[in-house]
């Protein structure tokens, strides 16, 4: 599984990189700062996501449930990528 910089971000995103919000319902307080699509990580476990099988980049708060649904998806056969640091190393600037 790939760990992203943050600063590796702006570059996935132009490349056109689906981003795969894992965050729990409670914890999706803000909006984020590009487009993404919510699917929990319990539905990722289970396999009922739907996710189409091109590169995904997974975030979350601080990068470590992104990094177990990465794992999760790539068991399956997709290509999976990890935000580390997550969200909060956005808003800190690393």
């Amino acid at each position: 599984m790939r760990k992203v910089r943050p600063q590796e971000l702006p570059g996935l995103l132009k490349q056109g990189v689906k981003v795969v919000d894992v965050r729990p319902a409670e914890r999706r307080t803000a909006p984020l700062p590009f487009p993404a699509e919510w699917v929990p990580l319990e539905k990722i476990q289970k396999g009922e996501h739907g996710l189409p099988r091109v590169p995904l980049l997974l975030v979350c708060e601080r990068g470590l449930v992104s990094q177990v649904a990465a794992l999760y998806l790539e068991a399956e056969g997709y290509e999976a990528m990890s935000l580390e640091g997550g969200l909060q190393a956005l808003t800190e600037g690393i």
